[in-house]
């Protein structure tokens, strides 16, 4: 195991040694622990004259929108960030949570502070001015220990758009303004959605298919409609929000009418089928994949055949592409997991983190496919593992496009650069 391992480094080391082209990562900038300077003031101020600048305090953070964020004078490439939760009610413990960020130390106990005697919660941090993540408040009844937890009443932006449920987040956005391809522009459309019931074979369980179809489909049509497959059919409908990406493309003229098909997972089961499944492989090749050629005007050319996903869905679908890349020419990679082994942990209960897949690209010849990924600075193994990928996509001189996002392993950066992959993929 030793000698493979040792063998598989060296041809790694030797690939990157040769004709390199110049890639420029992103800096990495970290958060960390701080106070804000206008939370400081009033910290200052005495209990007599507290409730008026607190009522001032709070008008200006309500006209202005929440959280509160300040410049720093010193340095131009991080702020302050203060997260506020407004609660007058005894015996209340405010929390907060932050989407995606796994075993991140920087957030501390992630526990809000009473500013004295008011109904004011805060907590305070230095972050990167470009940051983009998603969160939201754990109220704690100290009493009856009911927990309910909150999206930030302040803060318009949040994901999924529109009417808040019970997985909602907000979102604080500081990456700049790009095109809001999210939002249901276009009324009266008629694309829809049609759903698939499916039992797989590996963990017997009931799945539906997502489909969607665009407006004017027609299943009759004499040239066919590219395709793209997804997994994890919640992410890609509540999150990422791809039909109306979908919609919105199309009715602008960005890519040419085209189907999605979105495949059910659970949590309790998609660490079993997605990374690097071969039986999964096969079924997904041999009974879903026919299935969605029989029903619909599906196009067979490669180049018209998109398979992607998120996290273990990412890797899932570049291992799938690379197997079979003469069925699906096109990657869309959304913080793949290449980290991971075909298993996740060796005989100990250590988990393993060998990049099994990179190898796999190191030591075949290229495959005839072009490939979209998309990662966080923040991500960790996650973000390694993609950057030395993209160093053996350009080794091997694959075409392909990456995009890095200042944020954690979360969908409130990829429902903005997934519009972005889907144009690339779909260039002429």
């Amino acid at each position: 195991m030793k000698r493979i391992i040792l063998t598989q480094i060296l041809i790694f080391i030797s690939l990157l040694s040769f004709g390199q082209r110049d890639i420029k990562f992103s800096e990495v900038r970290s958060p960390y622990k701080s106070i804000s300077p206008i939370v400081s003031r009033l910290l200052k101020i005495d209990e007599n004259n507290l409730k008026n600048r607190v009522d001032l305090f709070w008008e200006n953070a309500k006209a202005n929108g929440l959280p509160l964020v300040e410049k720093d004078p010193l340095y131009s490439d991080y702020i302050w960030l203060t997260l506020i939760y407004r609660d007058s009610t005894e015996n209340k413990e405010i929390n907060f949570e932050v989407f995606g960020i796994y075993s991140e130390f920087r957030f501390g106990d992630m526990k809000m502070h009473r500013l004295k005697n008011t109904d004011i919660y805060y907590r305070s941090y230095m972050i990167p001015n470009n940051l983009c993540f998603s969160y939201r408040f754990i109220v704690k009844d100290t009493i009856t220990n009911e927990i309910s937890k909150t999206v930030d009443q302040y803060n318009p932006n949040s994901i999924p758009r529109g009417e808040k449920r019970n997985f909602s987040y907000s979102v604080l956005d500081l990456s700049g303004k790009s095109p809001d391809w999210n939002t249901n522009k276009y009324f009266n459309l008629n694309s829809k959605i049609d759903t698939i019931k499916y039992t797989d074979n590996i963990v017997a369980k009931n799945r539906n298919i997502y489909v969607y179809l665009p407006p004017g489909y027609d299943k009759n049509r004499k040239k066919t409609y590219p395709v793209i497959y997804l997994f994890d059919a919640f992410i890609y409908l509540n999150r990422v929000e791809a039909p109306n990406i979908l919609d919105n493309l199309i009715t602008e003229g960005k890519i040419e009418p085209m189907i999605a098909v979105l495949f059910g997972t659970y949590s309790s089961t998609r660490g079993i089928l997605l990374p690097i499944n071969f039986d999964f492989k096969e079924e997904f090749m041999t009974i879903i994949l026919p299935l969605i050629r029989e029903n619909y005007n599906t196009s067979l050319n490669p180049k018209e055949n998109i398979i992607g996903g998120m996290s273990y869905g990412g890797l899932a679908a570049t291992y799938i592409a690379f197997y079979h890349s003469d069925v699906f020419g096109k990657v869309l990679s959304q913080s793949g997991s290449f980290w991971r082994d075909k298993e996740l942990t060796d005989s100990f209960g250590n988990e393993i983190r060998n990049d099994w897949l990179i190898y796999q690209f190191i030591k075949e010849d290229k495959k005839p496919i072009d490939i979209y990924l998309d990662w966080g600075l923040q991500e960790n193994m996650v973000l390694g593992s993609n950057r030395k990928m993209v160093r053996v996509l350009n080794q091997k001189k694959y075409k392909f496009k990456y995009i890095e996002f200042n944020g954690w392993h979360d969908w409130s950066n990829s429902r903005m650069t997934f519009p972005i992959g889907l144009m690339y993929l779909l260039r002429k």
